[in-house]
C-alpha cells in the first residue's frame, strides 16, 4: 500500500547525500521498497515523498498490484504539483527483470494526461541493496558510489534535535497498531455504551477524556475498551476526541487510541486508528499517519472518517488545515459540557 508524507524541505548536494537522507525523510529505514522523492526545479529542494512495497513475482518480475501502487504514488505527487522526481529502489534481491518494468511504470505514470500540463521529469532511478553506511548504489546512467552514513545526515541530526524517532524498520511502526488478543467488536462496544452511559455523548466523551488524563499503571480492562470503543462510534465524540491532538495531552491521547486500535475490531478499530492518523499528521509523523489509515481502512473499508482523511491527505492538505478541522472538536466538546485538557501553546494555531 502506498504511503505519502509531507517532508521537511531539503537542499541536496549529491546523490549519495540524498540517499542517506531517505530514512529521515520517511521516518524509518526502508527495505524492499520503491521510494519517490520530489525535487523542486527552482529551489533544488527535496519536498514530499512516497513509498510503496517492491513486490516481485516468483521469477523476479514486478507484480501487477505493485505496478498499480507505484503509478498511484506518482499520481499523488503529481497532484501535489511535483515537476521532478527521483526514484529509489531498495531491495536485496536480483532486480534484473523488475527494473525495466519499474522504469516503464514510472515513465508511463509521469506522462501528462492533459495537453496543457507538462510531463513529470524522472530525474534518475537509483538501485541499492539496503540503506546503510558504505552500501553501494548505482543509477540508471551508470554512475555509482558508496552511501554516506545515514546517521550523520543533516536531516537525521535535525530529527534527533526535534525529538522525532527514525525507526530501524517499518515493522516497528506497524507493531504499534497490530491487532492483539481476541479483539472486541462493534456489538459489544455499542452494548457497553448503552449500558454504561445510556448512549449519552456527554458521558461517553467524559469517559474518553478521563482515560486520557488518568495515570494508569496497567492496560485497560476489556470492559473499558468496549466502553471507549462504543464512545468512538458516536460521531460527536469522535470529532471532539480529535481535538485532543491539539492539547498538552496529545501524546497520551495518541497512545490511548493506539491501544484501542490494537484491541478493537471492525468499525471501532477503524475509528481509533483514524484518530491515531489524524493526531500523527497534526504532529508531523507522516509514516505513522499512513500506517494508521491503512489499519483503519482494512478494519472497515467503508469507514467514512478514514476515507475523508485519506482523500484530504492525497489532495495535499497541510497539517494546519487539519488543525482547523480538529478545532471543530473543541466546539463540540464545549457544547457537550466536557472540559478538554489545556490547549498546547507550542502547537501552531490554525488560520
Amino acid at each position: 500500500m502506498t504511503k505519502h508524507h509531507a517532508s521537511p524541505a531539503m537542499k541536496i548536494d549529491s546523490l549519495g547525500d540524498l540517499l542517506a537522507a531517505v530514512p529521515a525523510l520517511l521516518g524509518f529505514y526502508p527495505t524492499r521498497s520503491v521510494v519517490l522523492l520530489t525535487l523542486d526545479e527552482v529551489t533544488g529542494r527535496i519536498g514530499a515523498t512516497a513509498r510503496t512495497d517492491l513486490e516481485l513475482t516468483r521469477t523476479g518480475g514486478l507484480r501487477k498490484d505493485c505496478r498499480a501502487h507505484i503509478a498511484e504514488a506518482v499520481g499523488l505527487l503529481r497532484g501535489q504539483g511535483a515537476d521532478r522526481v527521483f526514484c529509489v529502489a531498495v531491495d536485496d534481491r536480483p532486480l534484473g527483470r523488475a527494473v525495466p518494468a519499474l522504469l516503464q511504470v514510472i515513465e508511463g505514470a509521469a506522462r501528462s494526461r492533459e495537453a496543457v500540463d507538462p510531463d513529470l521529469d524522472i530525474v534518475d532511478v537509483v538501485l541499492l541493496d539496503r540503506i546503510g553506511a558504505g552500501e553501494r548504489w548505482i543509477c540508471r546512467h551508470g554512475e555509482s558510489g558508496a552511501l554516506p552514513d545515514p546517521a550523520s545526515s543533516p536531516l537525521m541530526v535535525a530529527a534527533v534535535v526535534e525529538g522525532r524517532t527514525v525507526h530501524r524498520s517499518r515493522a516497528e511502526l506497524t507493531d504499534q497498531l497490530a491487532e492483539e488478543g481476541p479483539g472486541i467488536g462493534g456489538d459489544r462496544c455499542r452494548d457497553a455504551a448503552d449500558h454504561e452511559a445510556d448512549g449519552d455523548p456527554c458521558e461517553l466523551l467524559a469517559a474518553v477524556v478521563g482515560a486520557v488524563t488518568e495515570q494508569r499503571a496497567a492496560p485497560l480492562s476489556d470492559a473499558d475498551v468496549a466502553l471507549l470503543g462504543g464512545a468512538l462510534l458516536q460521531v460527536k465524540v469522535r470529532d471532539a476526541a480529535m481535538a485532543l491532538g491539539l492539547t498538552v495531552m496529545a501524546d497520551e491521547a495518541r497512545l490511548l487510541f493506539a491501544e484501542l486500535a490494537r484491541r478493537l475490531r471492525g468499525t471501532p478499530r477503524a475509528a481509533a486508528a483514524t484518530l491515531v492518523a489524524a493526531s500523527s499528521y497534526l504532529h508531523g509523523d507522516g509514516p505513522l499517519t499512513g500506517i494508521a489509515l491503512d489499519a483503519a481502512l482494512t478494519s472497515d473499508p467503508h469507514y467514512r472518517g478514514a476515507h475523508l482523511l485519506a482523500h484530504a491527505l492525497a489532495a495535499g492538505m497541510h497539517p494546519r488545515e487539519l488543525c482547523i478541522t480538529a478545532e471543530v472538536g473543541l466546539s463540540v466538546a464545549r457544547r457537550l459540557g466536557v472540559a478538554l485538557p489545556p490547549r498546547d501553546l507550542e502547537f501552531p494555531l490554525a488560520g
